[in-house]
């Protein structure tokens, strides 16, 4: 927990900052899930093609290699799809 001392002089760097740079101040106080290419809802299916793809002709195949990057696709694709949180715009925060 912070004194009252540490919280005010807090607020007046987050106030100078507001006022020296408002683009650095709104970039600092964003918060939300990954923005960009990690948004795109085409993507994250994709991926999860692709990686049932490569499971399923490995295990056709019998060709360990092809299951395990299939796994490894299909993990980076679960994480893709559990830090999308939501497709909202991210919200930007200030101090209590």
């Amino acid at each position: 927990m912070l004194s009252h001392h540490e919280r005010r002089e807090l607020e007046r760097i987050q106030e100078w900052f507001e006022r020296d740079d408002p683009h650095l101040a709104r970039a600092l106080g964003q918060v939300g899930g990954p923005g960009g290419w990690a948004r795109s809802r085409a993507l994250r299916y994709t991926i999860d093609a692709l990686a049932l793809g490569l499971i399923l002709l490995g295990a056709v195949t019998l060709n360990f290699g092809l299951i395990f990057f299939g796994a490894v696709c299909l993990a980076a694709a679960a994480c893709l799809h559990v830090t999308r949180w939501n497709d909202t715009a991210p919200r930007h925060r200030r101090l209590d």
